[in-house]
């Protein structure tokens, strides 16, 4: 195609204009790549803060609540829901321990898990009765390591019965938000001890005294609940308050960073749109410029025989050559910079967190629209060679 051939020669010919109109949308870009960056990197940073912290997932549901299978399976059956697992009144939970040989005697918190809980290992939330995983603050309190033994007890009838649980140690976890002096357990322990301080018989624990389990209504007193991630959780935590429930949650403040977000993003693009305008001015200033200067080039081909559309092309492909060459330059620039950037904000900072991020697909949108606008002008120009006429040339002579 003659207008492929002749957009060629003229950047290898000529290539100063051509690096003009580059440096121009580099000199746009640059700086507009940069900022937004700067907004997502500034964002994912206290986004990546609450996701690197399984606590932040948390619902707290607060106070006692008569939960039934029925209340359950609503409550797990809601968008957004990541682990749950019922949960005992909470002077229920509280223990004490003790190693086998009955020293170093600590009150402690019963946690129920299951495979999935967030605050310990996946493979550890394979609990069965008689495996624990402790906080790390109560195995070094309590000189616990994985594979030791010990014993959580508790006492009815003022203290004049005791249930002894022996537990084997399955792991330790140190995860943030456990912070307390922590035993995670099979539920079916939860259930025992709750079982036991409520007067019941546990005749499989040797205590075959009190009520008959079968009497003893199947419903919890409340219940652990995590959202699946991040963005789930202001939606979790307003439906179950829809539900009825008092809960507690970092939903307000994962609304905050979301308007912040949101604010940011308005601000940047403000200051992108300004850039971008006068970046389609400037290269269309420049491609009128061109269309003048070749006027009587164009009346030469379409005195040859050349077609309208052929001509046209020309435009097009000179347009299209800038823009990719820019935004080649443009995002090397850019990702050289965030490069450069990153690494002195580690270095100064001791901090490994990125201050510039562009991800691919955001690259990929301002790449787009760039592009888009570009050879929406050169189309124009086109449009515009398209009325120079073959006598043209003679009149201008």
């Amino acid at each position: 195609m003659i207008a492929l051939s002749l957009a060629f020669k003229s950047l290898t010919r000529a290539p100063r204009p051509n690096i003009a109109a580059m440096i121009a949308l580099v000199s746009v870009l640059v700086p507009a790549m940069l900022l937004w960056s700067m907004k997502v990197g500034f964002i994912q940073s206290m986004m990546d803060a609450l996701r690197s912290s399984p606590a932040s997932l948390e619902i707290r549901v607060k106070g006692d609540y008569i939960i039934t299978s029925e209340q359950w399976s609503e409550i797990t059956a809601l968008d957004g829901v990541g682990f749950s697992i019922p949960t005992a009144r909470y002077l229920s939970t509280r223990a004490f321990a003790s190693r086998d040989n009955g020293r170093k005697r600590t009150p402690v918190s019963l946690m129920p898990t299951a495979v999935g809980d967030p605050l310990v290992r996946s493979g550890a939330g394979l609990l069965d009765s008689g495996h624990a995983v402790l906080s790390q603050k109560l195995s070094k309190q309590m000189g616990l390591s994985i594979g030791d033994h010990f014993e959580i007890a508790n006492a009815r009838r003022s203290q004049s019965e005791h249930l002894r649980i022996g537990l084997t140690v399955a792991d330790i976890t140190s995860k943030e938000g456990v912070s307390g002096n922590w035993v995670f357990v099979a539920p079916a322990i939860i259930k025992d001890v709750e079982a036991f301080l409520d007067g019941y018989a546990l005749p499989h624990r040797g205590k075959n005294k009190g009520t008959s389990l079968d009497e003893r209504p199947d419903v919890a007193s409340g219940l652990r609940l995590y959202a699946d991630r991040i963005e789930s959780v202001v939606h979790l935590t307003e439906a179950m308050r829809q539900l009825g429930y008092t809960v507690e949650s970092n939903a307000n403040r994962i609304e905050v960073i979301a308007r912040l977000d949101r604010v940011l993003s308005r601000i940047v693009v403000a200051i992108s749109l300004v850039l971008m305008v006068g970046l389609v001015l400037s290269v269309w200033s420049w491609m009128v410029v061109q269309l003048e200067r070749l006027r009587s080039h164009v009346a030469l081909l379409g005195l040859m025989g050349q077609g309208q559309v052929g001509v046209g092309m020309y435009f097009v492909f000179i347009g299209l050559f800038n823009a990719l060459g820019g935004l080649l330059i443009a995002g090397a620039i850019t990702y050289l910079t965030m490069l450069l950037g990153n690494h002195q904000f580690r270095f100064y900072t001791l901090d490994q967190t990125d201050i510039f991020v562009l991800p691919a697909g955001h690259l990929a949108v301002i790449n787009a629209v760039v592009l888009a606008l570009q050879l929406l002008i050169a189309c124009f120009i086109a449009f515009q060679s398209s009325k120079i006429r073959p006598g043209d040339l003679f009149r201008d002579a």
